[in-house]
Formats: structure tokens, C-alpha cells, sequence
């Protein structure tokens, strides 16, 4: 867009000496999205290499709908973080973003330092900044050949009204309902703007109900729910290119006359790209800063996927030596929480163990009753509406160093639309006594009673990260084999 915007200035001054000059009346606009990058920077190479395609073939607008940091440890613990994406975000020619969730995680100082480094806009409607930072502006329009385009941007507000995330990434902000305030505002373009795109961080879902309620938006350009999609749904585009810029989606807007005389959208491979020198020495250049992130904790002697992963994580909450002689019997960790989808066989890197919990996650032990297990298991199961849905509900979020069973009714719940749990079976555990549990903050300060965990439970300055290293280390070159099944089930 700032080629764009200095284009636009030169030709105030030349069009009206050269109007009869001959040339074609139609003009190519691409817009290329993406969204949920999570700071895979070594990615960002080849997106410079389409970014530049583009740009030979036309004027480019490149979007993006949140959730830009958190999952890459070069990134996220940078001295600075989360600027070493911006640093990147900026040479390939970044123009327009809206917030994701994780873009809170860091704290309000991160995110002012953040979009203060931005040689590109930052659009928010649903966000009121209470102190610290100023207000984000809710939409941003772009003039081009005559023709006005909107960029609104959202952010989703699925947990209890505000974004997935530990509560006290919030507490300098508040919220507008998400869908309720993009359609609002999509009115509002309305009557301003020839053709209107929503950067959506609300997930596919809440898109596809968005564009149900007959909003203004022409294109909806998707993220958060780590979708691959591309179609229209009632009359909207939508577009969604999973997550870590595995695809991106562009946008031909065909101009002529100061109309959109039509448009046509194209989802790409990212992979099928080149890399390019420039960004790619940029990208060597972070992974270097810091030596340390690249020092090889362990051998894993078969890959691990993701369920394995998670399995490694309870185990080093259940083998770290905790004070006063404390040993769990019990550990919960959040698959949410397991950023990594799987780990080759071979040498890990310190950098690979830390970008599995990129939250910095912190250690609670205590004691709890088996019923108090099942409680917080049967409500995160059974969470979100039909007008509020929770991406993360209705399945074994839970991962455990126990196995247990989920109970679900066989009856569609009115409420959620779904069919709910009714029961939690512990096979291994006793009713009525309790157990020695180890868990995460996000799990305690979200889903456990606030009474029970002020009563029971105590939270520690250890890490989750510092116990996942000390397990990877005793392992050291011996080697670890993951436990690749599952023990958390429905029924």
C-alpha cells in the first residue's frame, strides 16, 4: 500500500496533463492475505518471493488477519520480542493487519513496541484500549483508480467476551461482541467504500455466521481457527490458509472505469516458491542473536506427534523434583497448549522445546478430588453456544498422565448444538480422597474453580519450559521415544 499511496500522489499531478495519453482503462489490484503466521520466520523468504511476482504484474495490498507471534522462540524471546517478525513484516511490504489473540500475550508494552516498529496500519473495531497505548482505529480505506476499499478489522471474542488467552493479557483492554461489530461496521463502509474486506481473527465459524446475517463485506479474509478454505458463503468470499503461512490467498480485483468490474481469488502453496537472498539472510541473521536457542538438548529416537508431545509435556510436570518432596500423582496439560504438531526423529534443539510452550507457561501443584477433576473436564467439554462457539470444545482437551473417559449424550444440546459430555470415568482414581496434581497456570486461572484453586492449589515461579528441559536432558544422548498414544477418550 505505500507503493500504492506514493502512486496514487504522483498521479493527482500527471493525470490531468496526460488523460488523452492512450492507455488502457483496466487495472489489476492484488490484495495477498494471510493469517496466524506465529512467528515462522522461515517462511517468509519465499512469501517475499510472491510478494514480488505481484508486484511485477501490478499494484499489491498485503493483509494479515492476526496472531503474527507466538510459536517461534527466535521470535517470542527475542530482547525485543516479537519485533524480529515485524522487522520482516516490514521488507516484504506489509500494508494492513488487524489483531489475533496472541498478539496480547506478550503484554500491553510488547504490543505498543510492536505496532509502533510497523511501517504498516494496525486495524481493531471491537477493541477499546483502556491505557497505555492508543486507540487502534476500527477500518482503514484505501482509494486506487477511482475506486474505494475498506479493510475492517475484528478480533475474536469467544472466551466470555474477550480473546483466548490468560485473563491477564487483558486487563488494560476491552471488548465488543465480534460478529455483532464487524457487521456494524461492515455498515458503515457500506455507504463509503466500492468493495469491502473484513480481516477476521473470529475463526471459520463465526465468518460463516457473519456472512449468514447478510453483512456488507465482500471478502472475509479469515484466521484463528487454522482453517484451508476458499469459497463463497452466502454471497461473501471467505478465505482461510491454515496457519505458519503454509498458503496464502490473493485477490484480482479487475478495475476499470473507477468500478470493480470483478474479481477472482487464487489460494497458493507457499512451498511451490523460491526463496528469497534478502529476507533469507535477515531470517540467518535472528536465528543467530541468540546461540543458546540452538544447542541440542536430546536424541529422539522415533518422531513425535503431537499427541506424543503432549504425553512429554505431563511427564516432565510429573518428574521434576518439585519442592518440599511434592510428586504428583496426577498432571493436566492443555492440548491448546501443545504448539508443536510433531518432532522428527533425531537431534532437538533447546529452540524446538521452548517453541512447544512459546506462553512461557508457569507450574500449580496442589490437591484436588477426583469430582473436582471431572468438573472443570465436563465444563470445557461442554462450552461455547450456537451463537458463541468454542473452537476448543467437544473434544479430549485435556491431556493427562491418567487415563479417563468422557460420557457423551446421545441428545443434540439445544444449547451448544452438539452433543455434550455427561460424565467423566476415571478408571484409575478413587472417589471421595484426593490426589496430588500438578498443572499449568492457563489451566488453573481459566477452567478450575477460582475457589478451589485459591484453596487447594498453589502457583509456582517454576516454568513449564524449565521442566520440559530438565526431562530432555536426562534423556540427553541416550535418546527418548515417545508415547504416541492417547489415553484421554469419548465414548
Amino acid at each position: 500500500m505505500r507503493k500504492l499511496l506514493l502512486f496514487f500522489t504522483i498521479a493527482l499531478f500527471l493525470v490531468p496533463c496526460n488523460a488523452s495519453a492512450g492507455k488502457p482503462d483496466g487495472h489489476h489490484l492484488y490484495i495477498i492475505s494471510t493469517n496466524d503466521m506465529h512467528s515462522n520466520i522461515d517462511d517468509m523468504p519465499r512469501l517475499a518471493t510472491l510478494v514480488k511476482e505481484y508486484e511485477a504484474k501490478g499494484e499489491v495490498i498485503v493483509i494479515d488477519s492476526g496472531d503474527r507471534i507466538i510459536g517461534n522462540a527466535y521470535v517470542d524471546d527475542d530482547s525485543h520480542p516479537g519485533m524480529p517478525m515485524i522487522e520482516l513484516m516490514n521488507e516484504v511490504g506489509y500494508d494492513i493487519v488487524t489483531l489475533g489473540n496472541h498478539e496480547f500475550d506478550k503484554g500491553p508494552a510488547v504490543l505498543k513496541s510492536m505496532i509502533k516498529g510497523s511501517d504498516f496500519a494496525w486495524v481493531c473495531a471491537n477493541v477499546e484500549v483502556l491505557k497505555g497505548m492508543k486507540q487502534l482505529k476500527p477500518y482503514k480505506i484505501v482509494r486506487y483508480k477511482g475506486v474505494k476499499i475498506g479493510f475492517a478489522g475484528v478480533v475474536t471474542t469467544d472466551m466470555g467476551g474477550r480473546p483466548a488467552g490468560n485473563k491477564s493479557s487483558y486487563t488494560t483492554f476491552a471488548f465488543t461482541p465480534d460478529r455483532e461489530t464487524a457487521y456494524t461496521i461492515g455498515e458503515r463502509l457500506d455507504d463509503r467504500c466500492d468493495f469491502e474486506i473484513l480481516l477476521s481473527h473470529m475463526g471459520l465459524e463465526s465468518d460463516q455466521r457473519l456472512a449468514a446475517m447478510d453483512s456488507e463485506y465482500d471478502w472475509i479474509a479469515g484466521g484463528h481457527s487454522h482453517d484451508v478454505t476458499g469459497g463463497y458463503y452466502d454471497e461473501t468470499y471467505i478465505s482461510q490458509n491454515r496457519k505458519e503461512i503454509r498458503y496464502v490467498t490473493i485477490a484480482d480485483l479487475y478495475i476499470e472505469h473507477g468500478d470493480v468490474e470483478h474479481v477472482t481469488y487464487e489460494q497458493k502453496k507457499i512451498s511451490d516458491y523460491t526463496e528469497d537472498p534478502k529476507i533469507k539472510a535477515m531470517v540467518e541473521a535472528i536465528k543467530a542473536r541468540d546461540p543458546e536457542l540452538n544447542t541440542v538438548e536430546m536424541r529422539l529416537l522415533q518422531p513425535a506427534t503431537q499427541d506424543g508431545i503432549a504425553n512429554f509435556t505431563n511427564e516432565a510436570l510429573a518428574t521434576y523434583p518439585y519442592p518440599d518432596g511434592f510428586v504428583p500423582e496426577v498432571c493436566f496439560y492443555h492440548f491448546g497448549g501443545v504448539r508443536l504438531s510433531h518432532i522428527e526423529a533425531g537431534d532437538v534443539k533447546r529452540v524446538t522445546l521452548l517453541n512447544n510452550d512459546p506462553f512461557v507457561s508457569t507450574i500449580y501443584i496442589g490437591e484436588m478430588t477426583a469430582e473436582q477433576m471431572r468438573r472443570f473436564i465436563l465444563d470445557k467439554y461442554n462450552s461455547g453456544t450456537v451463537e458463541q462457539p468454542d473452537k476448543e470444545s467437544h473434544y479430549n482437551y485435556f491431556r493427562s498422565t491418567i487415563p479417563y473417559t468422557i460420557i457423551v449424550d446421545d441428545s443434540i444440546s439445544p444449547v451448544s448444538g452438539k452433543h455434550d459430555a455427561v460424565d467423566v470415568l476415571f478408571p484409575t482414581l478413587e472417589e471421595g480422597r484426593t490426589y496430588r496434581v500438578a498443572t499449568c497456570n492457563y489451566i488453573a486461572e481459566n477452567y478450575i474453580d477460582e475457589a478451589i484453586v485459591e484453596a487447594q492449589l498453589k502457583g509456582l515461579e517454576l516454568t513449564v519450559r524449565e521442566a520440559m528441559l530438565r526431562l530432555a536432558r536426562e534423556y540427553g544422548e541416550e535418546g527418548y521415544t515417545p508415547d504416541n498414544n492417547v489415553y484421554q477418550t469419548e465414548d
